[in-house]
């Protein structure tokens, strides 16, 4: 019997979950600043957001498993979904899975513009 589909539109990010794994991510990935005079950076208090790919629970899954098994993923939207904004080479992002689960820090590698399309490729910078 296979689980009931969830529309991923609708996933509750768990923040105090996304904190701790932003946390762990930032040391894993040496991404923890030194000491400054000046107070936390943007870096240190605000993790970077959260998504899960796809329509569904289940894809969203089979999504996460090929992206950490390769420790690279790509996505593929219509130009019209960024608004005129386009990702940006070397963002960070939290990668979840269908339940809203965090699973991988990714950072954005490459974005290309192809026809309507844009293609957005990415590297996992840590994985739990």
């Amino acid at each position: 019997m296979s689980e009931p589909e969830v529309d991923l539109s609708e996933i509750e990010f768990d923040h105090e979950e996304l904190r701790v794994f932003w946390e762990l991510a930032r040391y894993h990935a040496k991404l923890n600043a030194a000491p400054t005079y000046f107070g936390p950076t943007t870096l240190e208090s605000v993790p970077p957001p959260a998504w899960a790919y796809g329509d569904a629970a289940g894809e969203s899954d089979a999504f996460v498993t090929r992206v950490l098994a390769d420790e690279r993923g790509e996505t593929t939207a219509a130009a019209a979904d960024y608004a005129g904004e386009l990702p940006e080479v070397g963002v960070l992002s939290i990668l979840c899975d269908g339940s809203g689960k965090p699973r991988a820090l990714v950072e954005v590698a490459d974005v290309t513009v192809s026809g309507d399309d844009v293609v957005e490729s990415f590297t996992v910078v840590y994985q739990p």
